[in-house]
């Protein structure tokens, strides 16, 4: 089976795409450039990745989105205080699916996960599963969605990044741009507890 795989250059999607790569052949990774403060930072990190795995790799850009309500969507480095972006996952696993369709792959891998599921509902597994009923209709090859860290807190995720023998220092999961991670977004925080718990640095 083939799949495109949604990649942020982050823990949770370079793990999920690893461990995908396993079971099926991948072959696109598609990042997102919505306006994101970090956006420079997860395509650089996305590149990287890729083209580490032999993986062709495109961006692709929404300026729309810059003018939604979101912290992440800010023009400088305020704190980050609302992380929501209206229906970002969505349209991610969407756009994914029809570059999927197009080239004849039937999965999109994505990062979603069990912790951040609690927060974020466009993370749960409930959430998958309804998306993957819309697209049985939307696709002529029945395209769906697969996280593959779906069921694991950050921690297991974490525990998997070093079980893969996977280079942290190539991820970039913070919500901030700059020359290296702010440490202090939520998402700083989370992986740092995470990789902490696991013994290794960060």
């Amino acid at each position: 089976m083939k799949a495109v795989a949604l990649l942020s250059g982050g823990l949770d999607s370079v793990v999920s795409m690893l461990l995908g790569q396993k079971q099926v052949e991948i072959v696109l990774a598609l990042t997102v450039n919505y306006g994101q403060k970090a956006a420079r930072q997860e395509i650089d990190a996305s590149q990287r990745i890729a083209h580490n795995m032999n993986i062709p790799h495109q961006v692709i850009n929404l300026p729309f989105m810059q003018d939604l309500n979101s912290d992440l969507l800010s023009p400088n480095q305020s704190p980050i205080i609302n992380p929501w972006v209206p229906n970002r996952n969505g349209l991610f696993v969407n756009l994914a699916a029809c570059l999927a369709e197009n080239i004849g792959a039937q999965m999109v891998i994505c990062g979603f996960n069990q912790e951040e599921a609690n927060t974020f509902p466009d993370n749960s597994s409930a959430f998958i599963e309804a998306l993957n009923q819309a697209l049985y209709y939307s696709t002529r090859n029945h395209v769906f969605a697969r996280s593959f860290v779906q069921n694991m807190t950050k921690e297991d995720i974490a525990r998997q990044a070093l079980h893969l023998g996977l280079d942290l220092d190539s991820l970039w999961s913070c919500y901030q741009d700059g020359d290296k991670p702010c440490g202090v977004c939520p998402s700083c925080v989370t992986n740092k507890n995470a990789f902490r718990k696991v013994g290794a640095k960060c």
